[in-house]
Protein backbone atom coordinates (compact mmCIF):
# COMPACT_ATOMS: atom_id res chain seq x y z
CA UNK A 1 0.00 0.00 0.00
CA UNK A 2 1.34 3.41 -0.55
CA UNK A 3 2.09 5.83 2.39
CA UNK A 4 -0.86 7.97 3.09
CA UNK A 5 0.17 11.65 1.15
CA UNK A 6 -1.01 15.03 2.70
CA UNK A 7 -2.93 17.32 0.67
CA UNK A 8 -0.41 19.85 -1.68
CA UNK A 9 -3.52 22.30 -2.11
CA UNK A 10 -6.20 24.03 -0.38
CA UNK A 11 -8.28 22.59 -2.20
CA UNK A 12 -7.75 19.07 -1.50
CA UNK A 13 -7.41 20.16 2.15
CA UNK A 14 -11.09 21.44 1.98
CA UNK A 15 -11.97 18.05 -0.24
CA UNK A 16 -10.44 15.87 2.32
CA UNK A 17 -13.04 13.52 3.80
CA UNK A 18 -10.34 12.63 6.59
CA UNK A 19 -10.36 15.50 7.95
CA UNK A 20 -13.16 17.12 10.14
CA UNK A 21 -16.20 18.66 9.00
CA UNK A 22 -17.18 21.24 10.33
CA UNK A 23 -20.93 21.43 9.67
CA UNK A 24 -21.23 18.21 11.47
CA UNK A 25 -19.01 19.48 14.28
CA UNK A 26 -21.52 19.50 17.45
CA UNK A 27 -19.50 21.06 20.19
CA UNK A 28 -21.98 23.90 21.27
CA UNK A 29 -25.11 22.81 19.94
CA UNK A 30 -26.00 20.20 22.02
CA UNK A 31 -28.88 20.10 24.53
CA UNK A 32 -26.04 19.61 27.38
CA UNK A 33 -23.97 21.98 26.52
CA UNK A 34 -26.92 25.03 25.86
CA UNK A 35 -27.89 23.79 29.83
CA UNK A 36 -24.80 24.42 31.35
CA UNK A 37 -24.02 27.71 29.61
CA UNK A 38 -27.24 28.72 31.12
CA UNK A 39 -26.32 27.47 34.61
CA UNK A 40 -22.91 28.73 34.16
CA UNK A 41 -23.46 32.06 33.07
CA UNK A 42 -24.12 35.90 35.34
CA UNK A 43 -26.78 37.07 33.26
CA UNK A 44 -29.44 35.07 35.11
CA UNK A 45 -31.37 38.36 36.07
CA UNK A 46 -31.79 39.73 32.57
CA UNK A 47 -32.88 36.33 31.30
CA UNK A 48 -35.70 36.72 33.70
CA UNK A 49 -36.25 40.05 33.39
CA UNK A 50 -37.17 39.26 29.41
CA UNK A 51 -39.37 36.47 30.15
CA UNK A 52 -41.79 39.20 32.45
CA UNK A 53 -44.77 40.43 31.28
CA UNK A 54 -44.61 44.24 31.15
CA UNK A 55 -41.18 44.61 30.42
CA UNK A 56 -39.89 46.53 27.63
CA UNK A 57 -41.43 45.74 24.72
CA UNK A 58 -39.72 43.46 21.43
CA UNK A 59 -40.27 44.28 18.42
CA UNK A 60 -40.73 40.58 17.43
CA UNK A 61 -43.73 40.13 20.05
CA UNK A 62 -46.85 39.89 17.77
CA UNK A 63 -49.05 40.36 20.88
CA UNK A 64 -47.92 42.72 23.43
CA UNK A 65 -47.00 41.87 26.58
CA UNK A 66 -49.50 43.44 28.91
CA UNK A 67 -52.37 41.77 27.24
CA UNK A 68 -53.70 39.97 29.40
CA UNK A 69 -53.14 36.04 28.97
CA UNK A 70 -56.40 34.44 27.19
CA UNK A 71 -56.32 31.28 29.54
CA UNK A 72 -55.87 33.48 32.35
CA UNK A 73 -58.81 35.54 31.12
CA UNK A 74 -61.56 32.34 30.65
CA UNK A 75 -60.21 31.34 34.34
CA UNK A 76 -61.57 34.43 35.68
CA UNK A 77 -64.48 34.31 33.96
CA UNK A 78 -65.22 30.59 34.89
CA UNK A 79 -64.57 31.85 38.65
CA UNK A 80 -66.74 35.02 38.22
CA UNK A 81 -69.64 33.57 36.72
CA UNK A 82 -69.86 36.46 34.20
CA UNK A 83 -69.37 35.79 30.23
CA UNK A 84 -67.08 38.92 28.97
CA UNK A 85 -69.38 39.25 25.18
CA UNK A 86 -67.31 42.68 24.68
CA UNK A 87 -65.83 40.18 21.14
CA UNK A 88 -69.41 40.59 20.37
CA UNK A 89 -70.16 44.50 20.82
CA UNK A 90 -71.54 46.09 17.95
CA UNK A 91 -72.88 42.55 16.18
CA UNK A 92 -76.35 41.84 16.09
CA UNK A 93 -77.77 39.08 18.33
CA UNK A 94 -79.53 36.38 16.48
CA UNK A 95 -80.81 33.11 18.51
CA UNK A 96 -82.14 30.25 17.00
CA UNK A 97 -84.50 29.19 19.59
CA UNK A 98 -87.71 30.61 19.44
CA UNK A 99 -87.61 31.56 23.05
CA UNK A 100 -83.84 32.94 23.00
CA UNK A 101 -83.01 36.66 23.02
CA UNK A 102 -82.42 38.59 19.54
CA UNK A 103 -82.38 42.26 18.75
CA UNK A 104 -85.83 43.91 17.49
CA UNK A 105 -84.70 44.13 13.94
CA UNK A 106 -84.46 40.50 13.98
CA UNK A 107 -87.69 40.01 15.12
CA UNK A 108 -89.79 42.03 11.85
CA UNK A 109 -90.43 38.76 9.99
CA UNK A 110 -92.63 37.01 12.93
Amino acid sequence: MPPTQKPTSAADDFNDPDLENSEQNENGTQAQDLADEALNSGDVGRLSAESEPGSRQSPADLVPRDVPDLVDTMNDMVQSGRIDMDAYAGEPRMDDEDEGETDEEDDEDE
